[in-house]
């Protein structure tokens, strides 16, 4: 059975069923209010910071002039805490501005934020840093940059950002998706341990994933299917590197074991139908070699014959019945689903079967 007709079958799977994060994050960034106690810092608190940071970088006179004046003098006491750090950021380190303003108008990947390690004197204050990562991995997380966003959004801790309960839903979705199952539980757990001051689409989402991931089991059916889909992602993002044909190796092989359990069982349920059939005196019994005045041979049977009997949609009505039946039993209904209409498109489309 070729990969590609493999590929169809799990990828209807997706299509039909599983949780989708990814379309559900436009949604939950309409709710950003955070509980009281989740402690994320203060305007005072940052301000203090800046002054102790003022005090020890050698970074230019007036870049540190322009940061106290905003946080600490007359400075514009509408923003808010967000719109102030934004604007920090874009005094005190113009490089990471523009990184974030490339991406947010391009969605082109822009690689990671890093400072110059031959430049500390260019290092913004680092609660600058932390709020640039969060602000970059959640964009990265809403364009399907899961990797990417998880390298920015590690970094930074609840309490050093202005939104905690938004740097932990979009690392646990982008967790969720790449079957980070024991991390993934872990920041759902701590995130869900403050449930009583998160935004609705927080809270039910959290809860969505965690009832999802935890029954994940390894070498599934339903693990194959989520690693098809990231395989897919990965190529519509371009990447096809050493990662992605790794990736495309376990699921093969996945299914391949699969597939071979399958037969298994199909070729031991044929010997036991054919023993009963023999038993009842209903079965044919194939001639021997050694029986005079016959026009029969060893018994082997048509090459082709068999090859066909062998392909999953080539099964005859009686015999797809069955496995759709035995589908039924063991998976879940939308498993079914993807399977009948995979047996359509071979009806459409017999030339498909063999791609």
């Amino acid at each position: 059975m070729s990969f590609r007709r493999i590929a169809c079958c799990v990828c209807s799977i997706v299509a039909l069923g599983g949780l989708h994060v990814s379309a559900s994050f436009a949604q939950a960034e309409a709710g950003l209010a955070v509980a009281d106690h989740w402690a994320p810092p203060t305007r005072e608190q940052l301000a203090e910071e800046l002054t102790a940071w003022s005090q020890i970088t050698n970074a230019p006179s007036d870049t540190k002039q322009k940061l106290l004046t905003l946080w600490l003098e007359d400075g514009d006491t509408s923003l808010n805490l967000r719109q102030l750090l934004d604007q920090s950021l874009e005094i005190s380190a113009d490089d990471i501005w523009q990184q974030l303003q490339a991406f947010q108008n391009t969605g082109i990947y822009q690689g990671p934020i890093e400072l110059d390690p031959s430049n500390p004197d260019a290092w913004p204050p680092g609660f600058l840093v932390h709020h640039a990562k969060f602000v970059y991995g959640k964009w990265l997380a809403e364009k399907g940059f899961y990797d990417e966003a998880l390298k920015e959004l590690s970094e930074p801790t609840p309490d050093q950002v202005v939104d905690p309960a938004a740097l932990l839903f979009f690392e646990a979705a982008c967790q969720h998706y790449l079957l980070q199952k024991d991390e993934c539980v872990a920041t759902l757990k701590q995130l869900l341990a403050r449930s009583e001051g998160l935004p609705a689409r927080y809270l039910a989402l959290s809860q969505m994933m965690l009832k999802d991931i935890e029954p994940l089991e390894t070498d599934s059916l339903d693990e194959v299917a989520r690693l098809m889909r990231d395989i897919e992602r990965r190529l519509d993002l371009g990447r096809a590197g050493k990662k992605v044909r790794k990736t495309e190796e376990d699921v093969v092989a996945k299914l391949d074991k699969m597939i071979e359990d399958l037969e298994k069982q199909r070729q031991q349920q044929q010997q036991q139908q054919q023993q009963s059939q023999q038993g009842n005196g209903q079965g044919s019994q194939p001639q021997q070699d050694s029986q005079p005045g016959t026009e029969s041979g060893p018994g082997n049977v048509d090459p082709k014959e068999m090859k066909n009997k062998g392909e999953w949609g080539n099964l005859p009505p009686k015999e797809r019945q069955e496995a759709l039946q035995q589908i039924s039993n063991e998976y879940p209904s939308h498993y079914r689903r993807a399977i009948e209409e995979y047996f359509r498109k071979i009806a459409r489309d017999p030339s498909s079967a063999n791609n």
